[in-house]
């Protein structure tokens, strides 16, 4: 059995369509044991009847209801309603879904090379893959997937969906896309390619300032980055901005892995504490880049491992935190296989900040409130936060959270790439930030 933290909510849901998977970003624990499944009982000890009622329900329907139905689809739905009224993160999965899941860890894809969210029961393309068939194809951030090989999307859903984009390289998938103000329905004709992710993203601006956006935080992240800054770092780079915006989160090792690069050894980066576990990760063979000045940017959809490592470097004063209130992520998932190829992902601790906060609800408040421009007729989608999702629970200090963050931290996510140049207010702050660091 294995942990995870999911960057997002079932509804919310980011994924790239790639080799073998759709991108659930997950926050990854591996080896920690987690006891086995007991008899359900009551508080007081005694067998819950409702179990017999249960098994009374489900007699009812095999033996009165108009039409003879197989019986697995029942108990699927019976077992998916339990699990998903305890919070936005736990879920039953069939052997196909978690077949799906353990796919997705593998970190090669193959498809179109497509990132995906959804509005409602919309599926939008938040952005495609540098390189990829859907890039060269046109298709662009904020296009609506209407149709995948001429079945609707808001028929398929989102998993579905992604799975038929998946495939086989060298064969073809066909997208029907919606582009507001262009066409109603367009088909793009793809043929599917193994497509490789680069996490990290690197580029030198004026004045010495090393620029590195980080998508999100998989095994081979903390190796890329601490290549990358090295790299930086014979250029002569005297000051780094960490982009974690749209950063939906990742393996935890990796944001351990990454934090330890500009903290010392030994140091707590996040601590996890549930009813039956109690963890601390702590800093390692890093802190490669203990001096220069560091601004990360963050916004909404920072979420989980991103607001790990924003959280960490913000408790050490090791860099300065701007753009608008994160996500709120702070749980953690375990999957739990089960005996006939299903799994039960069950959230089973929260985690914490080096000096104790819990992420859950607030998210990480940023050190400098600097909100997004957006550009003129960019297709706005109002994106919850954690707080925002059915049955979330609450931070460990039991107030509810859209009370305590001022209004003005928090701003609307925006599908459409990160404006360029003079437009990215928050990247131009953020310079300001350094450059007034660097001359002092």
């Amino acid at each position: 059995m294995r942990l995870f933290g999911f960057g997002k909510g079932p509804k919310r849901s980011s994924w790239n369509v790639m080799m073998k998977t759709g991108n659930i970003i997950l926050v990854l624990v591996v080896g920690i044991l987690v006891g086995g499944v007991g008899h359900a009982v009551l508080a007081d000890g005694g067998t819950d009847k409702s179990l017999k009622i249960f098994s009374m329900v489900y007699a009812l329907i095999q033996n009165d209801y108009v039409d003879r139905i197989p019986a697995r689809p029942v108990l699927d739905s019976a077992i998916r309603g339990m699990v998903a009224s305890l919070d936005p993160h736990s879920e039953y999965m069939t052997p196909q879904e978690y077949h799906d899941l353990e796919i997705n860890t593998q970190g090669r894809f193959g498809g179109v090379g497509i990132k995906i969210t959804t509005s409602g029961n919309h599926i939008l393309v938040q952005a495609p893959i540098d390189g990829s068939p859907a890039f060269r194809a046109g298709i662009k951030s904020g296009d609506e997937i209407i149709r995948v090989d001429g079945k609707s999307t808001a028929t398929l859903g989102l998993a579905k969906a992604v799975r038929r984009m998946r495939g086989k390289p060298g064969t073809h998938v066909v997208l029907t896309i919606f582009r507001k103000g262009v066409f109603r329905a367009r088909d793009f004709d793809l043929e599917r390619e193994i497509i490789k992710i680069h996490t990290v993203k690197p580029r030198m601006l004026n004045g010495h300032i090393g620029y590195v956006l980080v998508r999100e935080f998989s095994e081979n992240t903390a190796r890329d980055l601490d290549l990358t800054l090295k790299g930086l770092d014979r250029r002569g780079m005297r000051g780094l901005v960490i982009d974690l915006r749209n950063n939906p989160g990742g393996l935890l090792t990796s944001a351990v892995d990454v934090s330890s690069l500009f903290i010392p050894d030994g140091k707590t980066v996040v601590s996890m504490k549930g009813r039956r576990q109690e963890r601390a990760f702590r800093s390692h063979g890093g802190n490669a880049f203990p001096r220069i000045p560091i601004v990360i940017l963050v916004n909404t959809e920072t979420a989980s491992a991103a607001e790990i490592v924003s959280g960490a470097l913000q408790d050490y004063h090791r860099a300065t935190v701007l753009g608008t209130q994160t996500f709120g992520k702070g749980s953690v998932q375990t999957i739990l296989p089960l005996f006939d190829g299903s799994a039960l992902r069950l959230t089973t601790a929260r985690y914490f900040t080096p000096s104790g906060r819990s992420i859950q609800d607030y998210g990480i408040t940023p050190d400098r409130i600097v909100k997004e421009i957006v550009p003129k007729g960019t297709r706005a989608v109002e994106v919850p936060r954690e707080v925002d999702l059915k049955h979330h629970f609450l931070n460990p200090d039991g107030r509810e959270q859209r009370i305590v963050i001022p209004p003005g931290n928090i701003q609307k996510h925006l599908v459409y790439p990160i404006p360029s140049g003079k437009n990215d207010t928050q990247l131009v702050a953020a310079l300001t930030l350094i450059k007034s660091r660097i001359e002092h």
